[in-house]
């Protein structure tokens, strides 16, 4: 059996240590199997350029290249999910990438959304949200004004139908959740 994957070698995939440190002290210093997978064999990490181009809080450079790929991760309960996502989140970001981050609900949405703030706003990131209740940072959507943007599944469609343009600059949409996508309740 082979040991797992140390966080720290995620630098070879063009990860910067800012990253790295913080998913080691927030996470695990190791990737669970479905992690690994999602990073050696689907590669979740890429963007599709050679060179990183880190955020411009850190050192301002260009756009990277937009990637026509999608995956469905399909897991039990506690395999690292939401993690893959997370890192998926990540290399788009780093790269100057929009990310629309799905949940089906608000108090989904919230958690989120303060989980990526804790995480991630020191960094210069700008994390922003919206559900049915919180529409304080729309105009920021639509404009494209956001690194990551958290949404309840109903405010997405809302946008989706309404101005269907805020789409044009996002490089990646995670789905959270997504059984609960034609739940009833």
């Amino acid at each position: 059996m082979s040991e797992s994957m140390k966080i720290e070698k995620l630098k070879n995939y063009g990860v910067p240590s800012y990253i790295l440190d913080i998913w080691e002290e927030n996470y695990s210093p190791y990737l669970l199997p479905l992690q690994e997978d999602a990073v050696k064999k689907y590669g979740v990490l890429n963007c599709g350029e050679n060179e990183i181009h880190p955020h411009p809080a850190l050192s301002p450079q260009g756009r990277g290249n937009d990637r026509n790929k999608n995956l469905l991760v399909i897991a039990p309960t506690s395999s690292g999910k939401t993690f893959i996502g997370e890192m998926a989140a990540m290399a788009q970001v780093i790269h100057l990438q929009k990310i629309i981050y799905l949940v089906p609900l608000r108090a989904l949405a919230d958690e989120k959304y303060r989980h990526f703030k804790n995480l991630y706003n020191h960094c210069g990131m700008d994390i922003v949200i919206s559900t049915r209740d919180r529409n304080e940072d729309d105009h920021h959507i639509i404009s494209g004004d956001y690194d990551i943007a958290v949404m309840a599944y109903e405010k997405f469609n809302y946008f989706c139908l309404k101005c269907p343009h805020f789409l044009d600059i996002v490089s990646l949409i995670i789905i959270d959740e997504m059984q609960l996508i034609n739940d009833s309740k």
